[in-house]
């Protein structure tokens, strides 16, 4: 079994559940593998206010905010958040978020990586990505990214 299938069965294994109300394995889409990563798509039962989605993100699964983007002040459509695992636990993923019309999340998307290399570059083009347009109301800076992976 490739390492890729391996971060995916310990994923599905462990963070379902600790964070049941984002993801949901009976309403989860097919998985999407790729040469070094895994997307995951979990439809949400009920929509959430981006503060509340990233809120459970730190609270029920420590993980760190990589940013929490405004793409304009006056507008509840498209706020975006991502979250990421600390590698030291043993885990590689990070979690997005991005609200609808109405200012709600109603879907998570989680990357799985097999590799800190794959994962670290990600985080800083998704981070590169967002810092374009909009403005950033919290934003990780690169080097302390840099900092959870050695």
């Amino acid at each position: 079994m490739n390492m890729l299938r391996h971060f995916y069965n310990d994923f599905m294994a462990f963070v379902p559940l600790q964070l049941p109300q984002l993801l949901d394995v009976t309403t989860m889409e097919e998985p999407l593998f790729y040469g070094d990563y895994v997307l995951l798509t979990f439809p949400l039962r009920t929509p959430y206010e981006l503060d509340e989605v990233m809120d459970m993100f730190e609270d029920d699964m420590e993980l760190i905010t990589l940013y929490h983007h405004i793409p304009m002040r006056t507008e509840k459509f498209g706020h975006s958040t991502c979250a990421y695992s600390n590698p030291a636990f043993g885990q590689m993923f990070k979690m997005n978020a991005k609200t609808d019309a109405e200012g709600n999340v109603n879907s998570i998307l989680v990357t799985i990586y097999d590799s800190l290399e794959q994962m670290y570059g990600d985080l800083c083009l998704d981070l590169e990505l967002h810092s374009k347009s909009g403005f950033l109301k919290y934003k990780k800076d690169k080097s302390d990214v840099l900092m959870n992976f050695i």
